[in-house]
């Protein structure tokens, strides 16, 4: 799953109700966070903004990045017919580009699996957070490689083991790691697999 894939997927992207159902469950958990109009907030892979869109009015600003400009156009066209005046919309490759903002919330959602280097990505996580600051991360419960389409590229992790990113994040200095199970995904085409999808969170010591 390219930059291209996601560009040339994203205006049928929302129609995908598990899509929804998803992004509700992860936005539902996230907003059980000690949120407040204070905070900024980053979403690094938002896509559509399916999780961020739900997420922001607990905000005071959301930066939503992806590296699809056609998920942001998306977006944006969102944003501007909702009216919403605290969603920004940016185009950066965080393997390339130098993105340096610190913020009280960061959220991935579904993104991780596409990182190569997902541990350096979850260190620069770390280090754009605030003292005290909020991380939020989802994504697939380790899995055989059937979630994903054979042909698909981009997938560098057939999901992760939640411990294992728990003792990554202790050690970049998180404190306050919960994990849980929010979300199910079932796949049909294949007998009805079901994919347990989880939350990570944690706060960034003071």
């Amino acid at each position: 799953m390219t930059t291209e894939h996601f560009d040339k997927a994203a205006a049928e992207w929302d129609k995908k109700s598990h899509r929804v159902i998803l992004a509700e469950k992860v936005s539902t958990a996230i907003i059980s966070l000690p949120l407040s109009k204070q905070m900024s907030g980053m979403e690094f892979g938002c896509g559509t903004g399916l999780v961020g869109m739900d997420i922001a009015p607990s905000l005071r600003e959301l930066i939503a990045i992806d590296t699809s400009q056609g998920m942001l156009d998306v977006l944006q066209q969102k944003v501007q017919d909702q009216g919403i005046t605290n969603i920004q919309t940016l185009c950066c490759d965080f393997s390339t580009d130098n993105y340096t903002q610190k913020h009280d919330l960061i959220i991935c959602s579904m993104t991780l699996h596409h990182i190569k280097d997902a541990k350096g990505l979850l260190l620069h996580f770390t280090e754009l957070l605030n003292p005290g600051g909020y991380l939020a991360i989802a994504d697939i419960i380790t899995e055989d490689g059937s979630f994903h389409d054979p042909s698909a590229e981009g997938i560098w992790h057939h999901g992760f083991d939640p411990e294992e990113l728990t003792t990554f994040l202790t050690g970049f200095g998180m404190e306050d790691i919960k994990n849980q199970i929010i979300h199910t995904i079932v796949k049909e085409e294949l007998k009805n697999k079901e994919f347990p999808v989880f939350l990570l969170t944690g706060r960034k010591s003071s």
